[in-house]
C-alpha cells in the first residue's frame, strides 16, 4: 500500500515537472479586457479594410471586411501589455475562427515603428482550437517582409499585443478569442 501510494505521488511530481502551467499574467477576455484592445486598420494608409471588436459572454470577437482596394490589405487589434510576459516560456491562444490565416504579433523596444515579431496560424472554421507559440515561433517583420539583423524575441522585451489579418483575400472574416495564457515550464 505504502508503495502504490508513494509511486502515485512521484507520478503526479514527474507530470507536473514537465507540464507547462499558466500563471496570473493570462488575459481572459470579458467586458473590461475588451475595452483596452483598439482597431487598427489600412485605412490609416488609404485602404478601406474595417473591423470591430465586440465582446460576448465568455470572449471577444475580431471580425470585419478585409479589402485590397487602395494599396489595402490588412485589418489589426492591438492592445498595450499588461501583464508582464517575463515570465512566460511559450504563449497558448484559445481562438475560433473562419478558416483564414491570421498573425499573433508582439512588438518590443527593440523594433523601430511599425515592425513586429509574427508568428502565423491558420483557424479551422467555427471550431474552437489552442494554438501555443514559443518565442523561436515568432520572427520579425515590417509590412509583411522579414526582417534580417535583428535580434531574437523575448517574451521579456514584449510591450505591445496584436492579432493581424493581411492574408490577401477581400472578404469578410471573424476571429474570437477566449484568452491569452502564458505558459510557464516549471
Amino acid at each position: 500500500m505504502k508503495v502504490t501510494t508513494r509511486l502515485v505521488c512521484l507520478g503526479f511530481f514527474l507530470a507536473m515537472l514537465t507540464s507547462s502551467q499558466s500563471f496570473a499574467g493570462d488575459i481572459t477576455f470579458d467586458a473590461v479586457e475588451s475595452k483596452h484592445w483598439l482597431t487598427v486598420n489600412d485605412n490609416v494608409m488609404g485602404g478601406i479594410s474595417y473591423s470591430h471588436f465586440t465582446y460576448h459572454q465568455g470572449y471577444s470577437t475580431f471580425s470585419g471586411y478585409l479589402s485590397l482596394e487602395n494599396n489595402g490589405g490588412f485589418a489589426s487589434v492591438r492592445r498595450l501589455i499588461s501583464p508582464d510576459f517575463s515570465a512566460a516560456s511559450s504563449i497558448k491562444l484559445i481562438i475560433k475562427g473562419d478558416g483564414r490565416r491570421y498573425q499573433f504579433r508582439l512588438k518590443t523596444h527593440n523594433l523601430y515603428e511599425g515592425a513586429a515579431y509574427v508568428a502565423e496560424f491558420t483557424t479551422t472554421p467555427n471550431q474552437w482550437q489552442t494554438v501555443q507559440f514559443s518565442e523561436a515561433d515568432f520572427s520579425p517583420r515590417y509590412r509583411g517582409k522579414a526582417l534580417s539583423s535583428m535580434p531574437a524575441l523575448n517574451f521579456s522585451d514584449a510591450m505591445q499585443v496584436s492579432l493581424l489579418i493581411a492574408d490577401k483575400k477581400a472578404g469578410k472574416f471573424k476571429l474570437s478569442i477566449k484568452s491569452i495564457q502564458l505558459l510557464q515550464s516549471i
